[in-house]
């Protein structure tokens, strides 16, 4: 999670605010994390698929459309937010969360 805290904080004009051709980039290994492993998620106007590790502010359904927001801890063209993770909108049909995983995660968005 370190490599999360430790980017610089996004400046209003230091990176685009939408992105369609944004994608996740540069993954890292980790153990044991609680991630979520997502497929059309969507985060400023570009959707990807991809396993991501997950904020402290996980699951907030909405029971309309089966669709939520989860803080995940990825940055954002190198940078990330003040005060918490990014916020992506799943679709919870098209979700795991593995409370135990290990393997490789993405850390970046960039085009």
């Amino acid at each position: 999670m370190d490599f999360y805290w430790k980017a610089p904080v996004w400046e209003s004009n230091e990176c685009p605010h939408t992105c369609k051709s944004a994608k996740p980039t540069k993954p890292k290994a980790v153990k044991n994390a609680k991630v979520i492993t997502v497929t059309n998620a969507k985060y400023r106007g570009s959707v990807f698929s991809g396993t991501f590790l997950l904020g402290k502010q996980v699951l907030i359904l909405d029971g309309k459309n089966r669709s939520t927001r989860v803080e995940i801890l990825c940055k954002w063209f190198g940078h990330r937010l003040a005060t918490r993770g990014l916020a992506f909108t799943v679709n919870l049909k098209n979700t795991i969360v593995n409370d135990n995983y290990s393997g490789e995660v993405f850390t970046n968005f960039t085009k």
